[in-house]
């Protein structure tokens, strides 16, 4: 149980715990400097330098893209760590920042665990921060409870049902009153509900029906498909309600559309569809076995 809900949780939130060590690239050691007095263009400045992460992104995904990502991914976690410590700012506009922390530092891909763990141990403690100052928002709803559940992981007593019915419901909550799919632009709260109900034990609130009917409800929305790991999770729910050959067929679908014009997170997307095949290719093979969803067809995260 442990091992499934620390890999949902790293699909839901854009960590992937596999990438090639040809490529896995230590962060920068020196400490960021931020101009507080100009809180809001030095942040715009990060959040802008974190967009443009993915420029440039295409299949297959070389070193020289990886390395271009890792580094701009770092320097805008850097920067956001820096500006949510300007005391002179705010509590609540400093959540904007906090934001950003929480974005940047989910981004794993190629991080060695130990800077991995310190990194969600910081993105926890600015969304702890971040609902004190303002308990209704969402998006740190949403990245508190990913942040929480994966640093739980050590610790985890299968029989203790207390802390996935929390993050469920917390999942819940950040989703709000939104469509299925249309919350947080590429319906990441969604994913992240309906992934719960999937892999999660029925004793401690799991539904595998349940969260296929969810996610297939999430399938008209706008932006659903711009984000392939939604495609996944659909996916999944079809081979964990005995629908294999209608997960192959799903797989096939992301896997022939490509890379979507429409998303925002293009290198993330481009490890969802290296997933894709993975996990295709193991259903292909084995019709009728699981393909490691709860492993998201990857191999095991490293303790």
């Amino acid at each position: 149980m442990r091992a499934a809900l620390v890999s949902f949780l790293l699909v839901l939130l854009g960590a992937h715990p596999v990438f090639a060590e040809a490529v896995r690239t230590p962060s920068p050691s020196t400490k960021v400097t931020c101009d507080c007095g100009a809180f809001d263009a030095a942040l715009t400045e990060a959040e802008k330098l974190f967009e443009s992460r993915n420029e440039d992104i295409e299949m297959p995904l070389t070193p020289v893209m990886h390395d271009r990502y890792r580094a701009r991914v770092d320097a805008a976690y850097g920067r956001a760590v820096c500006l949510a410590a300007c005391e002179n700012v705010p509590e609540k506009d400093r959540n904007r920042a906090r934001m950003l922390i929480a974005e940047s530092g989910f981004k794993e891909a190629s991080l060695g665990a130990g800077e991995w763990k310190a990194r969600l141990q910081v993105v926890y403690e600015a969304m702890v921060r971040c609902l004190a100052a303002d308990p209704q928002h969402r998006g740190c709803m949403m990245w508190h409870a990913g942040s929480r559940g994966i640093l739980a992981r050590g610790s985890w007593n299968p029989m203790n049902i207390t802390l996935p019915l929390s993050l469920m419901a917390e999942f819940r909550a950040a989703r709000g009153n939104e469509r299925p799919g249309c919350d947080h632009d590429d319906g990441s709260a969604t994913r992240g509900e309906a992934s719960m109900l999937l892999k999660v034990p029925r004793y401690a609130g799991g539904n595998p029906a349940a969260g296929r009917e969810l996610i297939e409800s999430a399938k008209s929305a706008p932006k659903f498909g711009c984000r392939l790991a939604n495609g996944l999770v659909v996916a999944e729910a079809l081979g964990r309600t005995g629908d294999n050959l209608g997960a192959a067929r799903e797989l096939r679908a992301m896997i022939a559309a490509g890379l979507p014009a429409c998303g925002p997170e293009r290198y993330e997307n481009a490890l969802s569809l290296q997933e894709a095949e993975r996990c295709l290719a193991r259903i292909e093979a084995l019709p009728d076995e699981d393909p490691g969803w709860d492993t998201d067809c990857r191999r095991e995260v490293r303790e």
